[in-house]
């Protein structure tokens, strides 16, 4: 199959699977060497000179491998990557983590994305690898990070990075939404484009939901304060019907840039539709078919091993809570999904988090309610029992004890707790899509407000201004929590 194609089957199932986030891992970033490479001339401001806080490499922009889609042969993909702050050089990490055998880039280049597939001319420049060589062969199950490449680029700045594999090989792939991943390809056979800065010889079809192999960038020179990864499931990644990939790290993000750039920190999306927290049950496939590894297992390869990483912020547990219940089978798999097993991988996370020397934030698992099937997507039941699991997970949390080192209670703020309603464990259908799980903008957009951006030792970041008005309910505890909650994400640091 070609680079733009993706089976029937495999589509379905994860449009079946759409409500839930799972993601893959990517091996350990390697230390490479500065190679003499110009920097692209472009008539823009310079970035502000580094700090004493800001780390000598962090990561600026991630996408996970959750899923292979197929053999590619001979072919040219061009990923579109925005990264979250600037620097004077970057480093790209390729991923061959739902390879069957080894693939070899012949060719790689980088350059700043004109418009969808075309590429600004005189920009695109030479990737290299173990400090000379123009192709690499990466095992299966691994990945490679590049050779420094000389390239100044700013915050907001979306690159273009070409591939071109010889084949045939596996696909490894981040599957998310349009909007948030842009990614182009050739047909098998298509050849080596990457020096092309057209749209000549890509198939003419709209941008790929689908993100090949390219799997991280790392800036080098940048004055932010390090990288702070969202570890979650497709609440975070941004899925939702007319969401466009639109996240709370995305509005985060927003936040973050009203401040001077040598008070930010680069929030990095490894949230995965599917995903799960805990191990999946043995005998099952799911996470290699759809969701990816669990959180607990891509902890160290898609957070703690990226460079410049400080924080780590949890937000999974719903899906291992579904799941359990029987999912889309209506087939229990005791004790999988207990409130036990998920404080317990909660817990596993915080040890090695901590061993690592980075701190780890928790979000509460947000309310819920069952789907009638909207948008093509398939009924799903959220009972009761569920949500009482739900909350007992997030009263654990929230407790003195839990070890994290701070707890956003995103929860609060999303609980139908507004205009004259007080039922703080169902979701507020103003803040939701119509199928009762994800966010929609106004709802990523009161999320990414109530999270104190001084929790990552930076300072309050201006809040956003919000979507629709929702007027707390008088003498509902429940509005109380959802109040203070924003007022956190306010408050200067003491």
């Amino acid at each position: 199959m070609g680079l733009g194609g993706r089976t029937a089957a495999a589509r379905a199932f994860r449009v079946l699977v759409a409500g839930f986030a799972t993601t893959a891992a990517v091996a350990l970033l390697g230390t490479v060497a500065v190679t003499a490479v110009p920097p692209v001339m472009r008539s823009v401001r310079s970035p502000a000179p580094t700090t004493s806080h800001s780390p000598a490499r962090q990561t600026a922009w991630t996408s996970p491998m959750d899923f292979d889609i197929g053999v590619a042969y001979d072919a040219t993909a061009r990923d579109i990557a925005q990264v979250a702050v600037g620097g004077t050089s970057i480093e790209l990490t390729l991923s061959n983590l739902w390879g069957n055998g080894t693939i070899t880039f012949g060719s790689v280049t980088v350059g700043i994305q004109q418009s969808g597939v075309n590429v600004v001319p005189g920009s695109i420049l030479p990737v290299t690898f173990g400090r000379t060589s123009r192709s690499v062969t990466i095992p299966a199950r691994d990945s490679v990070a590049s050779d420094p490449v000389a390239i100044v680029v700013h915050a907001g700045e979306r690159l273009s990075v070409s591939l071109w594999e010889k084949g045939p090989a596996t696909v490894s792939a981040h599957f998310c939404c349009v909007g948030r991943i842009d990614s182009y390809g050739t047909s098998d056979g298509g050849g080596d484009l990457t020096s092309s800065p057209t749209a000549a010889g890509f198939n003419p079809v709209l941008a790929s939901p689908d993100m090949r192999w390219l799997s991280a960038i790392a800036v080098s020179g940048s004055p932010a304060r390090g990288t702070v990864v969202a570890l979650g499931d497709s609440i975070t990644e941004g899925f939702g019907y007319q969401n466009n990939g639109f996240g709370w790290p995305s509005a985060l993000e927003s936040r973050l840039a009203r401040l001077a750039p040598s008070e930010q920190v680069a929030v990095v999306n490894e949230g995965i539709t599917g995903n799960t927290l805990t191990v999946f049950p043995t005998g099952t496939s799911y996470e290699y078919t759809s969701g990816g590894l669990p959180g607990i297992s891509r902890l160290g390869p898609d957070a703690l091993s990226l460079p410049g990483v400080k924080d780590v912020v949890l937000f999974l547990g719903t899906n291992d809570i579904w799941f359990g219940a029987g999912g889309e089978t209506g087939h229990p798999i005791p004790p999988y999904g207990t409130a036990s097993a998920i404080e317990a991988g909660m817990q596993a996370v915080i040890a090695a988090t901590h061993a690592h020397g980075t701190k780890i934030f928790g979000v509460t698992l947000l309310p819920r309610a069952s789907s009638n099937g909207v948008n093509n997507e398939k009924p799903e039941a959220w009972t009761p029992a569920e949500q009482a699991t739900l909350s007992a997970v997030d009263s654990w949390m929230l407790a003195p004890g839990s070890g994290f080192d701070g707890v956003i209670n995103l929860a609060a703020v999303m609980g139908d707790v507004y205009d004259g309603t007080c039922k703080p464990n169902a979701p507020y259908p103003p803040y939701y899509t119509a199928d009762n799980l994800h966010p929609n903008i106004a709802g990523q957009t009161v999320m990414a407000d109530a999270i104190p951006t001084t929790l990552f030792g930076i300072p309050q970041a201006p809040q956003l201004p919000q979507r629709i008005a929702a007027t707390p309910t008088p003498r509902c505890r429940g509005a109380v929590q959802a109040q203070d909650a924003l007022a956190l994400g306010r408050k200067p640091a003491s």
